[in-house]
This record gives structure tokens, C-alpha cells and sequence, in this order.
């Protein structure tokens, strides 16, 4: 009965944890406009670098894109994305001073005018001539500036994404209005001169040129970059910006709809009727869903899917989960402890799936796409791998390299290097489901096998200086040899698969490129380490060091060589990162040069 009370207070304990972030979205600022109920302001539509998703994720996408934050301090309250960008339009005056900008470059901030990371719009455009000028030359201060016009370009599309401000109107209501009377009169006027066979009288001309050549201005900057406009006025199959919406002749009677009712909800935010907006909001996306056709379920499970994060909850399980196994190892009573500690790494395994399966059904394709999607993957391949060990055999050093390999890829996950959408449009190289399924997953599975066989080889290494004696060394070292097993066969079976997806796309089966290169080091360590130990050239502490050594080469086959941005896998590439990806080998080299160190007597 004991047993069960434990096991049943760890499982709700545990899904608390899970459920932490939607427990915020419950109350407070993200109520009102980025709540989960059905119709949701944000799960309205809205069409981003060439995909349709929930304004949620096209503002938390822009947001991140110009502060690194998918939430803002805004009045001393924390705002979800959905808010800022609401605010952002209805108030764009008062925005302009809110320092939610980032840049990681503190000289750079410090120029601006900015304290810490953070500076404000109204700092920065005033200083954008300098900027552009500084853009030349590949040193620190360019990169920064060339980051920080960016932000700004960014700021300025989701400034305009919803409702538009005409020069000399009332609110975003009034500028529909003053749009339509201009069009109106100057209509008339031409027709007028048509008819009486006259000029058309200027003056009667000028409010409509004026207003049109500002909205056409508009557009030329939204098709200079579309990735970065977002576009949430629906039209004949698409969606327009409201510039765009504008200077459409026949717009779409749900295009007029939501022009119309994203403009209200701009001047009640603006007036301070939060409610009133987010309640237009709501009715916008009710009507929506009645006259588009659109899979109007899969923005919805979209949006409670940003809502839910279920990666950050995995990431919460797992460490949970990682200190009481390690806590348990010092304990000479821990049944209760290991029970709350499987509890919570079964849970972090099953929130891990669920988030990757949760892209799979958004993007309609297998679960790795891109460099972001192969680290949450490989995460999930290594904990999975080492939760079902620990499940058959209650091996402790499993169970915690399970969980700081679960841990550690989601960390880096979330912290990669922003460059847009993770769920994003496929390159052209790319859009093969097949080949994302044969090639892509077979390959990440093996550079899965490859990093939790490196970090359990690496953790008894560690624990023999702490006085693991000579038996638990040898059962480590036939545990590590039979993941490498599994981690010889994908890695082969995933090198040889891509260089078949090679021949069909480029015309050769292989071409000496950096990452193909990179798979065949981890291949080949993979096969010189299994070798060593089959033909005992080296003992079971060597042997180890081998396999730790492995997360080395596998890590530079992975992300060292779209570190240096150079062949034809353009698709991978991240900058910065070296500072972290030379910390990772140093780690390992501390890890495998502790065998060097003389076993601690027990």
C-alpha cells in the first residue's frame, strides 16, 4: 500500500511539473489573449515565411527574433506574445520606449543607449545611419549591428501585421475609414473630369496618393523580406498583410471581417478595454473558422501546444528526475526516492514524445527536419534508450545518463542559435519524406547510441576515481559495448542511405563533404573502438576512454562542421557556438583523462 501512495504522489507531482507552464498561461496577462479555450485569439490564422500557423506562433516567432524571449515585462506584467503583439500595433508610441531589444554585443547595447542586453526601438532607429555604416568588415561590432537592424526590421513588420495608422486619421478604425473616403472622392473626381471631359482637379487627388504611395511603400518592404511580414488578412486562398488587404480592389468579404475586427481590437486595447479587444479577437476567430477552409483543429492544437511546452516540461522532469537518482546513491533508504525518481523519468520520456510527435502531426513529416528537430530527437533517442535499460535491469548509472541525456539535448535544443521558425518550410533538398525518414532518422538514432554509450563510458570513468572497484568497471564496459553495437549499425545503415538520397539529389553517391565526412569519422571511431575491444587491444578502462572520446568525434560530425558553414549541407548551418562546443570536448577530454587518475581505495 506504501508502495502505491508513493508511486501515485510522484505521477501527480510529476504532471504538475509537466503542466507548469500551462498553469501560468491559466491566469494573469495570458487569460485574455493567449488562453487556450475555444475560439482563441491565438489560434487565429496567419501565414509566416510560407507556412499557415496560430498568430501565437508567428508572434512568439518575431518576438524571439528581435529579444531572444518568447514573453516580455511589459507595465511590470509578463506578456505572451499574442499581448506584445496586439500592443505592439494599437500602441506603437508607447512600445517604441519599451526596452525589449536585445543584443548579446554590451558595447553595442551601451551605444544605444540601453542598460544590460536590452535597448528600445526609439534608441536604436534614432542611431540606424550609423548602424548601416558600421556594416562593413567581419568584426564583432558589424555582426552586432547587422543583428540589431534586424530586430529592427523585425519590430517594425510585427508593428504593422495587424492594423495600420494613416497620417492625419482617428485610430485604426479611423484609418479605415479616411482610406476608403480618399478612394471614394478621388474615384468620383476621376470620373467627374472623365465625364465633363476635364483634368481631374489635384487637390481632390491628393489625400488617395498620398495614403496610396504609404501603403506602397509598405508592401515594397514586405516583399523585400518576406519571411519576416506577417500576414493575417485572409484572401482567396492566402493571406495579405493590411497594406496589402488595402490596396486590394476586391479583398474577400473574411478579409473585409478581419481588417475590420483587428483594427477594432487595436483601438479598444489602446483605449484600455483589454477585455473588449480580446473578446473582438475571439469573435474574429470564430467567424474565421466558419468561412475558411482551413484545418482550424490543427492551429488550435497548435497553439495549446505553445501553450503546453512540452520540451521545457521534459526539461523540468528530467533534471527532477536527475537529482534523485544521483541523491539516491548517497542513501541507504531510497526506495521511496527511486520510485519518485522513475516516476518523473518515465514522465520526462513520455512529455519528450509527445512534443515530438506533436510536431510531426503540425508539419505533416517525419520528426527530423532540421538541426533544432535532430537535437530533440537524438535526446529522445538516447533517454528512451536508457529508460528502458534501467526499466529491464535497475541499473542506477543508466538511469542517470538516461537523464542527463534527455536534459542535456533539450537544454542545447533551447538554446541554439535563433535563426526563425523551427516547424518552418523545408528547403528543396529537403522535401522528401521518404528520404527524412530513412536517411535523416536512421542516422540521428545512431548519433544517439553513439552520445549515451559516450556519456555512461564517461560516468563510470568518473566513478572508478570515486572507488568504483574493478567488477562495476567491467559491467560498465559490456553495457557501453553492446549501445555501440546498435550505434555501429545506424550510423552505417544511415551513411549509406544518404549517399544513395546524394546520388538521386546531386548526382554522386559521395563527394568528400564536411558533414559526410563527419559520418564517416563517427563510423569509423564507432568500428576502431568495438575492434579494440573485440581483439582486447586495450582493457575495459581503455575502452572507455575510447567510447567517451567518441562523444568528440560524433559532436564534431554533427555540429562542428556546420559550425565552420562550409558544403553543400547549407541546411544545417548555425553561427556562434564554438565557445560551447569546445567547452562539450573539454568536458569529455576531463572525462576520459580521468583514467589517468589512481582508483580512490574504497
Amino acid at each position: 500500500m506504501q508502495c502505491k501512495i508513493t508511486l501515485f504522489t510522484a505521477f501527480f507531482v510529476a504532471l504538475a511539473i509537466a503542466l507548469s507552464t500551462l498553469f501560468q498561461r491559466i491566469g494573469g496577462s495570458f487569460s485574455s489573449f493567449d488562453g487556450i479555450g475555444a475560439p482563441s485569439p491565438g489560434a487565429l490564422p496567419c501565414l509566416k515565411a510560407g507556412r499557415v500557423m496560430p498568430i501565437s506562433s508567428a508572434a512568439a516567432d518575431s518576438l524571439k527574433l528581435a529579444s531572444g524571449r518568447t514573453s516580455v515585462n511589459l507595465g511590470g506584467s509578463r506578456t505572451g506574445p499574442v499581448k506584445w503583439l496586439l500592443a505592439l500595433n494599437a500602441c506603437p508610441a508607447k512600445m517604441a520606449g519599451e526596452p525589449f531589444l536585445r543584443s548579446d554585443n554590451r558595447d553595442m547595447v551601451e551605444f544605444l543607449g540601453g542598460r544590460g542586453r536590452y535597448f528600445s526601438y526609439a534608441d536604436a532607429v534614432e542611431k540606424a545611419g550609423l548602424l548601416r555604416g558600421s556594416l562593413r568588415g567581419n568584426s564583432p561590432q558589424a555582426h552586432a549591428a547587422e543583428a540589431v537592424l534586424g530586430a529592427l526590421a523585425v519590430y517594425e513588420q510585427a508593428g504593422v501585421a495587424l492594423a495600420l495608422r494613416l497620417e492625419g486619421t482617428s485610430g485604426c478604425l479611423g484609418t479605415l475609414d479616411a482610406w476608403h473616403e480618399a478612394m471614394a472622392e478621388a474615384s468620383a473626381e476621376l470620373e467627374a473630369a472623365e465625364r465633363e471631359k476635364r483634368h481631374p482637379l489635384l487637390d481632390r487627388l491628393y489625400r488617395a496618393n498620398r495614403y496610396f504611395q504609404f501603403l506602397q511603400a509598405l508592401v515594397q518592404v514586405e516583399e523585400a523580406d518576406p519571411n519576416v511580414a506577417l500576414r493575417v488578412i485572409p484572401h482567396e486562398g492566402s493571406y495579405l498583410t493590411p497594406a496589402a488587404a488595402l490596396l486590394e480592389k476586391n479583398l474577400s468579404p473574411a478579409g473585409r471581417t478581419a481588417l475590420k475586427a483587428y483594427a477594432a481590437a487595436c483601438d479598444a486595447y489602446a483605449a484600455g478595454d483589454e477585455s473588449t479587444a480580446a473578446e473582438t479577437l475571439r469573435q474574429l476567430s470564430g467567424e474565421l473558422e466558419s468561412i475558411l477552409p482551413m484545418d482550424s483543429f490543427k492551429l488550435h492544437f497548435e497553439h495549446c501546444i505553445n501553450a503546453l511546452e512540452p520540451f521545457f516540461g521534459g526539461f523540468l522532469l528530467y533534471g527532477m528526475s536527475l537529482v534523485c537518482f544521483v541523491v539516491s546513491l548517497f542513501l541507504k533508504r531510497r526506495k521511496a526516492l527511486l520510485h519518485f525518481a522513475t516516476v518523473f523519468l518515465c514522465m520526462a520520456v513520455l512529455w519528450h514524445l509527445f512534443g515530438i510527435t506533436a510536431r510531426m502531426y503540425i508539419q505533416s513529416r517525419p520528426p527530423v527536419t532540421n538541426l533544432y528537430s535532430s537535437v530533440v530527437f537524438a535526446g529522445a533517442v538516447a533517454s528512451l534508450f536508457g529508460g528502458t535499460l534501467y526499466i529491464l535491469r535497475r541499473q542506477l548509472p543508466v538511469a542517470a545518463v538516461a537523464c542527463a541525456s534527455g536534459l542535456l539535448s533539450l537544454l542545447v535544443a533551447m538554446n541554439l542559435p535563433y535563426s526563425g521558425d523551427t516547424m518552418g518550410m523545408m528547403r528543396a533538398v529537403l522535401n522528401s519524406n521518404f528520404w527524412l525518414t530513412m536517411h535523416v532518422m536512421t542516422i540521428m538514432i545512431g548519433y544517439g547510441s553513439v552520445f549515451f554509450a559516450g556519456f555512461l563510458a564517461s560516468y563510470h570513468l568518473v566513478a572508478r576515481f570515486f572507488g568504483q572497484g574493478k567488477k562495476g568497471l567491467k559491467a560498465g564496459a559490456c553495457g557501453v559495448y553492446r549501445i555501440l553495437l546498435v550505434a555501429l549499425f545506424f550510423c552505417f545503415l544511415g551513411t549509406m542511405l544518404g549517399g544513395i538520397w546524394a546520388d538521386m539529389s546531386w548526382g554522386r553517391f559521395w563527394g568528400w563533404d564536411p558533414k559526410e565526412n563527419g559520418a564517416l569519422m563517427t563510423l569509423l571511431w564507432c568500428s576502431c573502438t568495438l575492434h579494440a575491444r573485440l581483439l582486447h587491444v586495450c582493457s575495459c578502462q581503455g575502452f572507455l576512454v575510447l567510447a567517451s572520446l567518441g562523444n568528440i568525434v560524433a559532436a564534431w560530425g554533427w555540429f562542428g562542421v556546420n559550425l565552420m558553414g562550409i558544403g553543400l549541407h547549407s541546411y544545417g548551418f548555425v553561427e556562434g557556438g564554438w565557445f560551447w562546443f569546445f567547452l562539450f570536448v573539454g568536458l569529455q577530454v576531463l572525462a576520459a583523462a580521468s583514467a589517468l587518475i589512481p582508483q580512490r581505495s574504497r
